[in-house]
């Protein structure tokens, strides 16, 4: 069994495991928020701390341009006198590919969108109006745009495609990088009331799945070379 397999089954445990003690005691999520909420306000709000509210507002920015450079890439990557790029056309197809199936559309388009939970500063447990519900659950407490999962989060984490195809030191360097990545945006939403502890967990997981998904795709459809893993 290779290094990476065991990886995938590990994460698979972790993530089995994190979902039915979040769904099992989500009273965890209103601890943990409750930690960043004091005196009826949340640590970060009205842009009192400069370095997270640029990583709120910067974040997205850096995803869409991402989005924007992946797609020039591969279309320019089509010329075969821009060597550089033509070399590297089936990396710009995976990346851009795993990008849209993750935070794009597994995230954004049908997460956030579709579970419909509240955020931690509009629920009742911090002075909101809306009903707390726990990861997992689908409900109606919000219209769009939503808690679970974290976009941030999401977007972060994808710093660990850059090493996905790489060797296993490199894969490894950029899967730690992700992790580190996301808990800093975690901490940035979590602060701000924005997301709750959960939201933040999951939203990393559902860009590594994603990831996987592109890369089984792309092996099926001969894109990329035939593995062992």
């Amino acid at each position: 069994m290779t290094s990476r397999v065991i990886e995938l089954r590990i994460a698979g445990v972790v993530f089995a495991l994190l979902a039915a003690v979040f769904v099992g005691f989500p009273e965890i999520d209103l601890a943990a928020s409750r930690v960043f909420y004091q005196d009826g306000k949340w640590a970060f709000s009205g842009g009192n701390w400069p370095l997270f509210e640029l990583l709120y507002r910067g974040t997205p920015r850096v995803g869409q341009a991402l989005l924007i450079i992946l797609a020039s890439g591969l279309l320019l990557s089509n010329f075969k006198r821009m060597r550089w790029l033509h070399a590297r056309q089936t990396t710009f197809g995976f990346l851009l590919a795993a990008a849209l199936l993750g935070p794009v559309l597994l995230v954004d388009a049908t997460l956030k969108d579709g579970w419909h939970r509240a955020r931690p500063a509009t629920v009742t447990e911090f002075g909101g109006p809306l009903a707390f519900t726990p990861a997992f659950v689908p409900t109606n407490q919000c219209e769009k745009n939503c808690s679970f999962v974290s976009g941030h989060v999401a977007t972060a984490a994808f710093v660990m495609a850059f090493g996905w195809l790489g060797a296993p030191a490199v894969r490894r360097r950029w899967l730690l990088a992700s992790l580190a990545a996301g808990t800093l945006l975690a901490v940035v939403r979590m602060t701000a009331g924005g997301h709750f502890l959960s939201d933040t967990i999951f939203a990393w997981f559902a860009t590594y799945f994603s990831l996987w998904v592109t890369e089984w795709a792309f092996r099926r459809l001969k894109w990329l070379p035939p593995t062992a893993d």
